[in-house]
């Protein structure tokens, strides 16, 4: 995968772990928090996965 779509998908993930918070908040459903939560924590696994490959082939 390149890089550039390695942040392309960290983007999308961050950006409906947004959505999913605001949606859950404004409706008082726990569903679209959780699922936010979910995809906030896939957000930063990837952002250190992301780190900690770029550092082993420098």
């Amino acid at each position: 995968m390149t890089a550039v779509t390695q942040y392309l998908l960290l983007a999308a993930l961050i950006c409906l772990a947004l959505v999913c918070y605001f949606v859950g908040s404004a409706t008082g459903a726990v569903a679209f928090i959780v699922m936010g939560i979910l995809l906030e924590i896939a957000f930063w696994l990837g952002i250190f996965k992301s780190t900690r490959s770029r550092r082993q082939t420098s």
